[in-house]
Order: structure tokens, then sequence, then C-alpha cells
């Protein structure tokens, strides 16, 4: 008597969860079906979009040479750090060897390297504000 009513228990069970998942099954295909490919779709602009070209790609800048430091020239920033000292002059930025063999000093593409008040960045890539701190961290208070 305990094994039918096991059995009939395990029947209903089966046929239950089968019925959930038809249940399932069609709801997704009927979320699925969207709107036809037929059904015409009001625009949102009256007016046909502006196609323009791409402005050309400029040249790439080769990559040229990192030079040390050489001297006690470098330029102290006034949140810390310096920059480095390149043909006997305070250099805002790091030293590069030209093609032709010469040294000048750069701030990643920047020849002269940065202004007064100002040093080279290098995860901005950029010259920034010299007090501005480095590696994005904020001020000190």
């Amino acid at each position: 008597m305990v094994k039918t009513e096991v059995r009939a228990l395990a029947t209903l069970l089966t046929a239950l969860t089968i019925a959930l998942l038809m249940g399932a099954i069609a709801a997704m295909l009927g979320c699925s079906q969207g709107r036809s490919s037929k059904e015409k779709v009001d625009a949102t602009s009256q007016t046909p979009p502006k196609l323009e070209n791409f402005p050309p790609t400029p040249a790439p800048k080769p990559v040229r040479p990192r030079v040390a430091s050489q001297g006690d020239c470098a330029p102290h920033y006034a949140g810390g750090g310096t920059g480095t000292c390149i043909n006997n002059q305070p250099c805002r930025g790091f030293g590069v060897r030209n093609e032709d063999g010469s040294v000048v000093c750069t701030c990643y593409g920047r020849d002269g390297g940065c202004g007064d008040g100002q040093r080279c960045d290098p995860m901005r890539l950029a010259c920034v504000p010299e007090k501005l701190p480095p590696f994005g961290r904020a001020a000190a208070q």
C-alpha cells in the first residue's frame, strides 16, 4: 500500500514537472517571436542621417630610444618628483635620441618638454600641472 502511494506521488510530481517545463517553453517561444519583419516601423527622425567620411589618420610618430638623465640640473616639482637633465638643460620630461643622433627633451611627442608649472605624467602621457598628484591620487590634506 505504501509503495503504491509513493509511485502515485512520484507520477504526480513527474507530471507537474513536465507541465511546468511545457509552460516555460511556451512562454519563451511567445516572448521571442516579437514583431514580424513585415511590420512597418516609424522613423524617429524626419531628416536622413548626414554621412561624412572620417578624417585621415595621421602617420604614427617614430619610436625614439630614451636617453638617461645626466647632470644635476633636473627641475624639482612642487608636488614632489623631479624631471631630467638633458644636454645640460633642465627638462620637464625625458630625453630621446632623434634619427640624426641628436638628443632632445620631450614629453610623449611634445618636443621641448612641458612648460613652467607643468610636469610630464606617465599615466596620462601628457603635460599636467605639476601640483596635480601623481597616479590619479587625491591631493594630500
